[in-house]
């Protein structure tokens, strides 16, 4: 039985794509990895690590850059002078015979192998008028089991992990590779018919496309829009009016109603729909949206985006902007709607548009009320509306401290008034968090208005009161230059009590960070001496704190 923790294969599928087996300590992982040639651009585990990248990633673009390099090593100059036997002289030297009946033996036993084969040389196939891709995915995904949800966070690999699937997107991103168009859409449609069918047909919960990795449909999508894109397809043997055909009748089949999957075919709609027949996509989608009596949701706000899109594609902005504005029941059109009436200095259509909004019962997620509430404050600036850009921007600051919202507050008083607004504004601050008892966040609004107002002597009165690691560390630099003496006086006796209560290597270096901001104030470099001698004294069985304190 072979031991936990070690590498059992790892193969360059395609270029820069890599995929390893790592037999580790909860069963067998699968360690995917795409590169740029020098970096890695994409990775997977299939382990149930927390982390994330996990360890497993490191160990394999370590074990990449040992391959390559091994690789680079065999082929250079000083293998070729020793005459090292390679596969490449080998295989030169044998028949076709022999490679026949020895690629046919190893077949026998060697599944992946074998999958390899007929991908490879599928092709070449007499036997069947379907696919030849179809009908290998199809064999593949048969023999798929998938647990329940209820196991899904409980399992130690990835649920669906399919073989064949990887293999058959290493030929299609080789395909691609060489420009054999015409074979990049025969692989790509077999990965999304094929696999489509078995999510319909296993699966049909909609979260349970999660568990699925998802190359296996977004790539074949991918590969299919890249290359009706290139302006060459059509020379080098694909037939866009084909595509376009294609996508009209399969695109309305039940097994494509996964979210996941019908938004990846209806962008691939588009683009065909785009070089062939720009109707066709809309006369879809009013098709789809006809299907549905609730026009404020979210299946209706998603259909209208893809004919905004579409229109914006297509350089129609009038007719995405028709749409936009014929639609407002969707908040998020409102949104827009609204912030381009400010753009155009329609404050008063803008003002109705965001005032409606605030007053129905149709807030949501997509257009918070904070947003709305916003936008109105920028309209009420360009209007110079001081009475309003002083109780919206009070409403933003008056839970919770920010700057840019503060300054705007600020503007609206003379210097006169603000003396007073600024004594309640720090009242409302001082009391809530007397009321509350929340110790850092309350304490930090109120120490971030003193900043805000550059009342140095005030701070510094205020974290002497509230005297914290934490608070004195964030504020320090606000007074130290002004009281030097003071900001020594308080780190000393912050960290005294902090080394005393506290253990810890974190702790350590904590305490040797703020030390050493310590020795950048004026007299500092004093005090820390005489304190990390105290503690060398006082602390002496404390290895790990006596070797941090050494650099000093």
């Amino acid at each position: 039985m072979r031991a936990a923790n070690e590498i059992i294969s790892l193969d360059e599928t395609s270029p820069n794509n890599w995929r390893a087996k790592y037999r580790g300590n909860y069963g067998i992982y699968t360690i995917k990895i795409t590169t740029d040639g020098k970096k890695t651009t994409k990775f997977s585990c299939s382990c149930p690590s927390d982390y994330y990248p996990c360890k497993h990633i490191a160990m394999i673009e370590n074990a990449i850059a040992d391959r390559i390099a091994q690789n680079k090593k065999v082929t250079g100059k000083d293998a070729k002078q020793k005459g090292d036997v390679t596969v490449e002289k080998l295989l030169r030297t044998a028949t076709r015979e022999e490679l026949y009946q020895f690629l046919a033996r190893q077949a026998r036993y060697n599944k992946d192998l074998a999958n390899i084969i007929k991908i490879e040389f599928a092709n070449k196939t007499t036997e069947t008028n379907s696919n030849p891709y179809s009908v290998i995915l199809r064999k593949a995904l048969n023999s798929v089991q998938i647990n329940g949800l209820e196991d899904y966070y409980y399992e130690s690999e990835e649920i669906i992990e399919v073989d064949t699937f990887d293999q058959m997107l290493s030929k299609l991103r080789d395909c691609f590779a060489k420009k054999n168009y015409r074979e990049v859409v025969l692989i790509s449609k077999a990965c999304i018919e094929e696999f489509s069918e078995w999510f319909y047909k296993k699966c049909r919960n909609v979260f349970e496309i999660e568990m699925i990795d998802s190359e296996y449909y977004e790539v074949p999508f991918k590969m299919l829009r890249d290359v009706v894109n290139n302006k060459k397809a059509e020379n080098l043997g694909i037939d866009l009016k084909e595509l376009y055909d294609y996508c009209q009748v399969e695109i309305r089949k039940d097994k494509y109603e996964s979210y996941a999957l019908f938004s990846e075919f209806n962008d691939f709609f588009m683009q065909v729909s785009n070089k062939v027949n720009p109707d066709g996509f809309i006369e879809l989608q009013d098709e789809l949206l006809n299907k549905i009596d609730d026009k404020k949701s979210y299946e209706a706000k998603i259909i209208l985006q893809r004919k905004i899109d579409f229109y914006n594609l297509n350089n129609q902005s009038k007719k995405a902007w028709d749409i936009i504005e014929s639609n407002i029941q969707i908040s998020s059109f409102r949104q827009k709607l609204a912030e381009k009436k400010v753009k155009e200095k329609k404050f008063v259509e803008a003002k109705k548009l965001i005032n409606d909004y605030l007053k129905s019962n149709n807030k949501n997620c997509l257009w918070t009320s904070w947003e709305a509430q916003k936008l109105l404050l920028v309209i009420a600036q360009k209007e110079k509306d001081i009475p309003t850009i002083r109780e919206i921007s009070f409403m933003f600051i008056k839970n919770s401290f920010d700057l840019e919202n503060f300054k705007i507050y600020k503007s609206t008083f003379t210097d006169v008034e603000w003396t007073t607004a600024f004594e309640q504004l720090f009242a409302i601050y001082n009391k809530r968090r007397v009321k509350t008892g929340i110790f850092d966040y309350e304490l930090d609004d109120v120490a971030k208005l003193l900043v805000a107002e550059k009342a140095v002597d005030r701070l510094l009165e205020f974290v002497k009161k509230h005297l914290s690691v934490d608070l004195i560390d964030r504020y320090y630099e606000n007074f130290a230059t002004k009281y030097p003496h003071e900001t020594l006086v308080l780190f000393r006796r912050v960290l005294d009590d902090y080394a005393k209560n506290f253990t810890g290597r974190d702790i350590y270096e904590r305490i040797a960070q703020l030390l050493t901001k310590m020795q950048k104030i004026s007299g500092g470099n004093k005090i820390v001496a005489d304190m990390v001698q105290q503690y060398r004294v006082l602390y002496k069985n404390r290895k790990a704190m006596l070797k941090i304190l050494s650099k000093f």
